[in-house]
């Protein structure tokens, strides 16, 4: 997933299919720049990061969980690749990329379309 510049209003999710819980969102502010939303669990169910609501970050941002495991970076690059592995609350591996690689895994749902709809649904 790449940063750059958005359609304002529009978003993509990483949802735990099982919760229904949206652990990683990028959506687009009116002037096409990339906000993120996330909750970040580790591989043992751990809740690590979270933050209210959609935020830029143009210093970028890396979240690790405390055994050194990356779980999500914000590069400062606008055109910049995004890294993430994204655990579920039982700690099951949902999705990572490194950025030249993406692996899925099961019980994720993405979803396209409207920042505002996903915000609602949480």
């Amino acid at each position: 997933m790449r940063l750059g510049k958005r359609r304002a209003g529009t978003s993509t999710a990483f949802i735990d299919a099982i919760d229904n819980e949206v652990l990683l969102m990028f959506s687009a502010d009116a002037d096409g720049n990339t906000l993120v939303s996330f909750c970040l669990y580790d591989a043992h169910g751990e809740l690590v990061a979270k933050n209210e609501g959609p935020h830029f970050y143009p210093e970028g941002l890396k979240v690790e969980s405390a055994e050194g495991e990356l779980l999500l970076e914000i590069p400062t690059e606008p055109e910049a690749i995004v890294r993430y592995r994204l655990f579920n609350h039982g700690g099951q591996l949902l999705t990572s990329s490194d950025g030249a690689r993406t692996q899925i895994f099961g019980f994720l749902r993405m979803e396209s379309g409207v920042a505002d709809n996903h915000a609602r649904s949480r």
